[in-house]
């Protein structure tokens, strides 16, 4: 989960990190909740749930320009 919204694919069962674009320096904290959480957080919750909970956007300063990759 990312800020409490579900990030898991079907598609791959489970969640591909790749296409979540979320930089360090926007991670406040990091929850982990061990064990099944099937009632709380849905059926994809057998081990447990990982959250990351990201800085409010006012904490933030300055941007961010991408880099394009070298061809």
């Amino acid at each position: 989960m990312i800020d409490g919204r579900n990030v898991y694919t079907p598609l791959f069962a489970g969640v591909n990190w790749r296409l979540q674009k979320v930089m360090l320096e926007d991670v406040e904290r990091i929850e982990v909740i061990r064990g099944p959480g099937g009632t709380i957080w849905g059926t994809n919750a057998v081990n447990g749930v990982i959250n990351i909970i990201t800085k409010n956007s006012k904490d933030s300063r300055g941007g961010l320009v991408p880099r394009e990759p070298a061809a």
